[in-house]
């Protein structure tokens, strides 16, 4: 009897041996697990991550109550115009969420042309930071608007890097790749550079929505290392079939407490290919029940990014070396960062 293959589908994985247990031999299955289901897809869910439902349930608490202050008290910590810093709160339209390829840039001048012209997002959303980084500083609304609303803020993101880095070595481990390269990976991820955004994507009357032109959130992949997302219960993500392109997977919602985690253009930089970026959408849904008014949907990203001096290039060594080299450039982060972001703000 044949080895069956893979399953195709997002695959959710169990890490709690990563977080609570001190078994190696669990702790390499599950390992090997994460990268192969990340290997399929570029995706996976999570759970036994050790985050709470009771604090993720507080989380989205604070993001509603943040996104109901009203609009001049959010325009107080407005993100500028330009890249530096990426951080604080814009409001629907604000951000372009696109991809676009070298030659589409290169031919870019000014404002976006009409060919090059993609399908525009429809949310609100509020990027926040480390305190301690220095580039891209936060932009914090007045306290007396939402009080607790920042220390709140900074303890949720340093309780998700505390995850990022158990899943992020626990990656590293499962691609077999030289210690000295797993060192300098690990290095450049510092926690400083991370972000967390807290999103909002809001209803909308069926009448005023043409789809063909308006979505939640294009399809694009993110420029980290990955991401952990957490959502509501309102379906709205959806995930490119690797296997079966230009479809999507829907990222469902009825596992309470699963993250789900894609790879960013450095993830698959870095492993030659071997976790793939995850091409991923938000989509606005059908209204429920016969009403005309389609649901909100509330979700927090996590990005893990490094450091911008840092170098992503291709590992030649343990599974990454099992792929073709020469499609990867070795570059810097800030370079592609910033070759990202040109037209996104």
């Amino acid at each position: 009897m044949g080895s069956l293959p893979p399953p195709s589908g997002i695959q959710t994985v169990d890490i709690s041996p990563l977080i609570n247990g001190n078994d190696p031999v669990a702790r390499k299955a599950t390992v090997e697990k994460l990268v192969e289901a990340i290997h399929v897809q570029g995706a996976c869910g999570l759970v036994g991550h050790g985050i709470p439902v009771k604090r993720m349930r507080e989380a989205f608490d604070w993001s509603r109550k943040f996104f109901d202050l009203p609009h001049e008290e959010k325009a107080k910590a407005n993100h500028p115009k330009g890249i530096v810093p990426h951080r604080g709160y814009s409001g629907i339209g604000r951000e372009k969420c696109l991809i676009y390829t070298e030659e589409e840039l290169k031919n870019m001048s000014g404002e976006l042309a009409a060919e090059f012209r993609k399908p525009l997002d429809f949310k609100e959303h509020y990027d926040i930071g480390s305190d301690g980084e220095l580039v891209h500083y936060n932009l914090w609304i007045d306290e007396v608007a939402l009080p607790g609303f920042r220390t709140w803020a900074q303890g949720y993101y340093w309780q998700m890097e505390d995850l990022s880095k158990v899943v992020l070595e626990a990656m590293l481990d499962g691609l077999d790749i030289d210690e000295e390269a797993k060192k300098y990976i690990l290095k450049v991820h510092t926690g400083h550079q991370n972000g967390l955004r807290l999103m909002h994507y809001p209803s909308a009357h069926e009448s005023t929505i043409d789809r063909s032109s308006l979505t939640w959130c294009p399809t694009h992949t993110d420029f980290t290392t990955y991401t952990l997302l957490m959502q509501d219960e309102n379906q709205g993500l959806e995930i490119e079939d690797r296997l079966n392109p230009g479809t999507f997977l829907q990222a469902t919602t009825e596992i309470e407490d699963r993250l789900y985690l894609t790879i960013g253009d450095f993830g698959e930089i870095w492993t030659n290919g071997y976790l793939p970026a995850s091409k991923h959408r938000v989509i606005i849904p059908r209204a429920k029940d016969g009403s005309e008014i389609t649901p909100k949907r509330y979700s927090m990203p996590y990005f893990i990014t490094p450091r911008h001096d840092g170098i992503a290039g291709p590992q030649p060594t343990g599974k990454c070396a099992t792929l073709p080299s020469g499609k990867y450039k070795t570059g810097t982060i800030q370079e592609h960062i910033e070759f990202r972001m040109k037209y996104q703000y």
